[in-house]
């Protein structure tokens, strides 16, 4: 997909993701830190950083899609950047957390790389890392209404998590994301480790 497809999705609300904050989030929030810093990275409209700056802690979203930044910017008090983190630096500072939902699907095997050594370097030690992935399960269609808007990010098995042999995964578990507008419910990753 293409950052002006990412756009015409914000601008028309149909992220098939939704709009509310994930419940693996919501569960796991209470392992981090009082007063945590954490990074959003492929932010999108802000449901997570939002949902976790309006519970106390520090958040700074990034995002290649200009409306998804705009759209963040208007539902609450988070800090939003618009940054293509496949190609750029995810900065200098370093993190308490890093969440990730619905982001890493998206990078090529051969960009992968990049995202692990941003990673590395933005987390502190003993940090936490959170992420959600889709997954692609030929029985699921992720939209079966329309099938010019079907939407299948690559397939990622359980052995693209043995990637971050540099975390300790205490969770990997496969879950259903729920349905959201035309969107039916889909297979994904959830995975929490520390740094």
């Amino acid at each position: 997909m293409n950052k002006n497809k990412f756009n015409q999705v914000y601008e028309s609300n149909t992220a098939a993701w939704g709009y509310e904050p994930a419940e693996c989030l919501k569960k796991w929030k209470i392992a981090f830190p009082e007063n945590a810093t954490i990074l959003d990275i492929g932010c999108g409209s802000g449901r997570n950083a939002n949902y976790l700056e309006k519970n106390g802690f520090k958040v700074l979203g990034y995002d290649w899609s200009e409306e998804a930044i705009k759209k963040a910017q208007s539902e609450g008090n988070a800090t939003f950047r618009i940054k293509n983190i496949m190609t750029e630096s995810w900065g200098l500072g370093q993190y308490d957390i890093v969440i990730d939902f619905g982001c890493f699907h998206f990078f090529p095997p051969e960009l992968r790389s990049h995202y692990h050594e941003q990673l590395n370097n933005v987390l502190k030690s003993a940090g936490i890392y959170i992420n959600e992935s889709a997954r692609v399960d030929a029985d699921i269609q992720i939209n079966p209404n329309d099938n010019s808007q079907n939407y299948a990010p690559p397939t990622l098995t359980k052995d693209v998590w043995e990637e971050f042999d540099y975390l300790n995964i205490k969770k990997l578990e496969e879950n259903i994301l729920p349905p959201h507008g035309d969107f039916g419910q889909y297979p994904c990753w959830n995975v929490f480790a520390r740094n």
